[in-house]
């Protein structure tokens, strides 16, 4: 009878609601699909074991690459010994770090810890000193990684210092490793004492479940519908074991000149890269590849490691339009994050023609950090690319820094130059900036929320947390108000206020004569003190 009635229910829908029916179902088999089985085999354990991206790429490189190199710039005292107590402390959170590379078996094994070394520079001038720090720079690249796959370097010249954080280029991600170099920035100059991890959080745990997930069935055909047809007609792509690299910042002086008010800096910056690689490769059916690290499975959202997680962009889609890069990528994410180990793992197999470009940001609480001040962040070496170049975005508060690496035997210098020029003369051009034009306080808010949260739609009464917000992005959020409205919120106000209205409300009524707006009923000419945070 019960069949009967749910039958009898079925034939009474409209075309519509079966769809959304057997939507509903398709979400719950890809939700169900995407849970682990078991978080490592009985009686065994290996924290260094290898995802199957990681193993992937191992069998094509053959012990070639170079390796990741990441520069810090700052000035603030720093002892070796306080570096050495706090990656002590890192490396038991992600006991990954003090493993060492084993060319003979190919693989991480055991090692003795991060290895930290520190140079002097003493009283040299400012040409020598350049070109010391280049010949350590290009010494870390070409480290070999057999003694530790992690190296540390403190280079300090009078008040300033730089941390080169160097690794195998399949141990850390650049997004991992900007990552652990701000965490112990955090770690040496705040207040922070401790990087914490849920229990199942770990490599062995991410390991097991993408492998799991990877042999699912009803995942591997949901791959093959969702695939784009570009993919499967593409040949593999050689990698790159010895990139070049081209550098530029833009400094605060030129972010003021040039980005537009009421607009983030990463949608500024998306649009020009969009609008270039579309004039460069509008040939290709998949333009560029953008880097979603939250494609990452949540259970291991604050985990570092080696994750491949991009989404395919067709940047053609997008000419004679304004290109609103949080909606696109909010699409995609959502889109490709059912079968994200799939597209990572494709990747790593194939390659990709076209370039990838990352976009990351770096920011140390500078209420917290009183003596540090970050002066660049650059990230120096890709050590392995999957493509003929990778673009490395990393914004800051008042800067930004780009790299661009690029594999010298399919693309030349002259080439890169060219795309350099036409991206800051994109950057460049007069925007609009009227002020009746600027987007209200609660759609900036609500635009930052839709580019961490990768949603479309931000419900009104919705919390940060209800909407799928983590501690991780909470932080991130709070740089995106520093860096897009100029003001610094404590972090406990972004837990107590989670919703648009509550966070707009707070800041329109403690600073909103500062930012120039003003709550609803009241105008520019109503006298209003300014509270503080």
């Amino acid at each position: 009878m019960t069949s009967n009635n749910a039958l009898s229910q079925f034939a009474d829908l409209s075309p519509e609601q079966r769809q959304l029916l057997f939507e509903k179902i398709r979400q719950k088999k890809l939700n169900s699909a995407r849970r682990p089985v078991s978080s490592s085999t009985p009686g065994q354990t290996d924290p260094l074991q290898l995802s199957p991206h990681q193993q992937c790429l191992l069998s094509r490189i053959d012990g070639r690459s170079q390796s990741r190199l990441v520069e810090l710039v700052f000035t603030g005292a720093l002892s070796v010994t306080d570096l050495q107590d706090k990656m002590q402390q890192l490396q038991a959170t992600y006991p990954m770090l003090s493993a060492r590379f084993n060319p003979d078996s190919n693989r991480f094994t055991a090692g003795d810890g991060v290895s930290i070394e520190s140079v002097q520079l003493g009283n040299i001038s400012l040409a020598d000193a350049r070109d010391q720090i280049e010949e350590i720079r290009s010494q870390l690249q070409r480290r070999n990684s057999e003694h530790q796959a992690l190296i540390l370097m403190l280079v300090q010249q009078g008040t300033a210092s730089h941390l080169f954080l160097a690794c195998h280029p399949l141990l850390l991600d650049g997004y991992s490793l900007l990552r652990l170099g701000n965490q112990l920035l955090a770690m040496l100059f705040t207040p922070i004492d401790q990087i914490e991890l849920p229990a199942q959080c770990t490599q062995e745990g991410f390991a097991n479940w993408s492998s799991q997930v990877l042999d699912k069935p009803f995942l591997t055909k949901e791959w093959t519908r969702l695939a784009p047809k570009a993919l499967q007609e593409l040949e593999s792509t050689a990698l790159c074991y010895d990139g070049h690299t081209h550098t530029e910042q833009l400094d605060t002086e030129f972010l003021e000149a040039h980005l537009p008010s009421g607009q983030s800096a990463k949608q500024w910056l998306c649009d020009a890269i969009n609008r270039c690689l579309h004039n460069w490769l509008a040939h290709q059916d998949i333009t560029y590849w953008f880097s979603d690290p939250s494609l990452k499975d949540s259970a291991f959202e604050n985990l570092l490691g080696f994750f491949p997680y991009y989404v395919p962009m067709q940047a053609q889609k997008f000419e004679g339009q304004v290109f609103n890069a949080a909606n696109q990528f909010a699409n995609l994410h959502t889109r490709f994050s059912p079968v994200s180990e799939q597209l990572a793992h494709h990747l790593c197999q194939s390659g990709a023609p076209v370039p990838l470009v990352h976009y990351h940001w770096f920011d140390v609480d500078g209420a917290e950090a009183p003596d540090l001040d970050v002066l660049a962040v650059r990230h120096c070496n890709a050590g392995l690319m999957l493509a003929p170049f990778e673009i490395h975005i990393i914004e800051q508060v008042q800067r930004i820094d780009l790299s661009i690496h690029y594999d010298a035997a399919r693309m030349g210098r002259d080439q890169i130059q060219f795309l350099v020029r036409d991206l800051l003369a994109l950057l460049k051009q007069d925007h609009q900036s009227d002020q009746a034009q600027r987007p209200s306080l609660p759609d900036q808010l609500r635009n930052i929320w839709k580019d961490l949260l990768q949603v479309t739609e931000i419900a009104p009464q919705k919390s940060f947390f209800e909407l799928g917000g983590h501690s991780l992005q909470v932080t991130e959020m709070k740089f995106r108000i520093k860096q897009q409205l100029k003001l610094d919120i404590p972090i406990s106000v972004l837990y107590e206020l989670p919703t648009i209205e509550k966070l707009s409300s707070f800041i329109l009524a403690t600073h909103g004569n500062s930012l120039g707006w003003v709550p609803e009923g009241q105008t520019q000419n109503d006298e209003e003190e300014e509270g503080t945070l």
